[in-house]
């Protein structure tokens, strides 16, 4: 199958409409971010379990508030938003997202351009300037970019959890970026000569399409669901490839471009359950997997650890992790958690207070 039909198979999935929250009382009561909404608020919908609504980085500080179960989150929280939540949380993996980044380059279609990591770091740090950079155009000799196109930035104009999940993927790969913006940032200084900031995470992708020359990250939920299948690029990284057996055996180093298709986002997170920290917060980005997807991220539900937790909550998070909610993860733009992290969570769910 052509990468152009796997994008575009999986832009279709994507398109599955998403229910609206249940109209009934809700069993529990979560907000937070943007990137697990459509997953979130469809497990609430199917369930009528729970509510979700959007609230962004002021998800953390919702947890004081007992009449909110849990906070919906894509990194684990920083010190500064567990004293916002008010003591000590609880992470519950709940599905594997992957960001995409999505251009608009007039001519040749996004879906056809390969970036490495190390290049998409040097476009937001503001090293690479045009579409014609020599940069680009290493990887993309089968294309003609256009000449003398600045790239503009659509980024976040407030905090949000996309904007963590992609610097701190960035200032993985790249030193010139951790001197230049930073490390992991809610809200990174982006140094590119030309950006657009947007109000609200969700409206990035229309940014893309509306301005020439661009470039974005948003959720594949989001990408797939706005029909921006044909923006999305492969975005490059290493592998280590090992051939023939015992002395015969040669390790080589190859350069590969991954789009964030479900299974290259499940292949990101396959070992998740053994590398998560003894909280179940775990680090996907930069994935070294062959063929995962190196942008790839896991969300959560937050709860207070120091709290004793309510039926209701409980209930939903084990609706969470249920191989029936766990399947519709796919229709909607997500992947499914691995086997060992789902049985980790429950285990933590299990012995919660």
């Amino acid at each position: 199958m052509s990468r152009v039909v796997r994008i575009a198979v999986a832009a279709a999935i994507g398109l599955v409409a998403v229910p609206a929250a249940a109209s009934a009382a809700p069993g529990s009561r979560g907000v937070g971010a943007e990137l697990p909404a459509r997953g979130f608020q469809a497990w609430c919908s199917a369930s009528s379990l729970c509510t979700y609504s959007i609230a962004d980085a002021r998800g953390p500080s919702a947890l004081r508030n007992r009449r909110i179960g849990w906070v919906g989150a894509d990194e684990p929280f920083t010190r500064a938003q567990v004293r916002r939540a008010g003591g000590p949380v609880a992470y519950y993996p709940t599905m594997l997202s992957g960001i995409a980044v999505a251009v608009n380059v007039p001519g040749v279609k996004g879906h056809n351009i390969d970036l490495r990591g190390t290049t998409i770091a040097e476009i937001f740090s503001g090293v690479i300037r045009n579409w014609n950079d020599k940069r680009i155009r290493q990887t993309n000799l089968r294309h003609h970019m256009p000449r003398n196109l600045p790239i503009t930035l659509c980024v976040p104009a407030r905090k949000s959890g996309e904007s963590w999940d992609m610097s701190s993927y960035l200032s993985k790969v790249s030193g010139a970026f951790r001197r230049r913006v930073g490390g992991a940032s809610l809200a990174p200084r982006w140094k590119a000569a030309r950006v657009i900031r947007v109000p609200r995470v969700t409206g990035m992708g229309e940014c893309m399409t509306a301005n020439r020359g661009t470039i974005t990250f948003l959720p594949v939920a989001d990408a797939t669901r706005e029909g921006l299948a044909h923006h999305v690029v492969a975005v490059g990284k290493r592998e280590r490839v090992t051939t023939g057996r015992g002395d015969a055996a040669t390790t080589v180093v190859r350069h590969v471009f991954v789009h964030p298709t479900e299974p290259a986002v499940q292949k990101a997170g396959a070992h998740a359950g053994e590398r998560a920290t003894s909280s179940l917060a775990v680090d996907l980005l930069n994935s070294a997997a062959p063929g995962a997807y190196p942008i790839t991220t896991v969300a959560y539900a937050v709860t207070r650890r120091d709290r004793r937790m309510t039926a209701a909550t409980r209930r939903t998070l084990r609706y969470f992790l249920s191989a029936k909610a766990q399947g519709m993860l796919t229709g909607l733009g997500y992947a499914p958690l691995p086997a060992s992290l789902v049985s980790r969570a429950k285990a933590q769910l299990a012995a919660a207070k």
